[in-house]
């Protein structure tokens, strides 16, 4: 059962590139910033201002640059680019994270019922947005994972791990900080977010709940040892003849979504799962999405276009969260 509640909340990612990494004291919070650029899109981590940032800041500018190198489908030499243009279908000898990561992206497409679909690439640029030209679209059951690496059923098929990519990098930048002993922090990348441990004055890590047609925070919520990942079309879409075209595809479609949303929020344990979790909710519309949210116990936010602004529907869990 889905709970609605006539307020209009707003709903957005963080937005901003900065071409190289920098340090940036927070002020009077006792935090310091550390940012840069990873996967074409803005990241940025805090820590409290006696963290050594120098190190921290290498540190995960390293761990970034190697889940690109292995993950990006933007780059021609990556392990996935490299998978995705082979002709063979025997396993391809991938790293342990990709396969990590490729296991979980199919995992969820499962769950979802392939709502969450890593085999749409070539549809996402097909509507002009993603990298993966050659090949076509797919359904997520023709790859497999295994000791031996990653297969596919068929040459021309190609896999397309945007869409859980960006979360497992926010996962294991907090690992590392847990394992440096860091006692609290809060990371975004691209929008993904994950907070542990409390703020130095004690307060909760909180983040900012935007509007995704007007500048602005409408409401924020505590986020403690949870990640939370938006998907909607904001930013990446385009209209034609009245039509809107997002870049999330629907794959029982190949084509954009269709549907009032205009964004979902979805919180999680880790910043993988909502990142997928975001775009499968996203793809159910509010109806279906609520409904397997709750059957889930992932807390989530919709955000409806409906005429005279947006409309927010939110289960208990989300609800619940807010008020922590």
């Amino acid at each position: 059962m889905t709970t609605r509640r006539e307020i209009v909340f707003g709903l957005g990612a963080l937005a901003g590139l900065m071409s190289l990494p920098s340090l940036a004291r927070a002020g009077a919070d006792d935090l310091t910033r550390i940012s840069g650029r990873a996967f074409g899109t803005r990241w940025q981590v805090t820590v409290p201002a006696d963290a050594d940032a120098r190190k921290i800041g290498a540190d995960l500018r390293h761990l970034l640059a190697g889940i690109d190198h292995s993950m990006s489908p933007f780059r021609a030499g990556s392990e996935l680019s490299r998978f995705n243009s082979r002709s063979e279908i025997t396993p391809f000898a991938a790293s342990e994270p990709l396969r990590t990561v490729a296991s979980k992206a199919l995992e969820i497409a499962r769950l979802t019922g392939g709502a969450f679909d890593p085999a749409v690439g070539p549809a996402v640029h097909r509507y002009g947005f993603g990298p993966i030209a050659a090949g076509r679209s797919g359904r997520y059951t023709a790859f497999a994972v295994s000791a031996e690496g990653l297969s596919k059923a068929e040459p021309e098929l190609s896999l397309d791990l945007c869409g859980i990519a960006k979360g497992y990098a926010v996962d294991r930048l907090a690992g590392h900080l847990r394992d440096q002993g860091l006692p609290s922090f809060l990371i975004e990348v691209g929008g993904e977010v994950y907070g542990f441990g409390a703020r130095p004055d004690g307060r909760p890590w909180r983040v900012g709940i935007a509007d995704p047609l007007r500048t602005g925070v409408h409401t924020t919520l505590p986020l403690t040892g949870v990640a939370m990942a938006t998907s909607g079309d904001a930013i990446n879409a385009y209209e034609i003849a009245g039509r809107r075209y997002s870049h999330t595809i629907d794959p029982a479609t190949g084509e954009p979504v269709r549907n009032s949303v205009a964004s979902v929020s979805v919180l999680a344990p880790t910043a993988l799962e909502a990142d997928a979790f975001a775009t499968a909710l996203l793809v159910m519309g509010p109806e279906g999405g609520l409904a397997f949210a709750s059957a889930n116990r992932l807390p989530a936010l919709y955000l409806l276009r409906e005429a005279g602004g947006l409309k927010a529907r939110a289960n208990r869990l989300f609800i619940d969260q807010g008020r922590a």
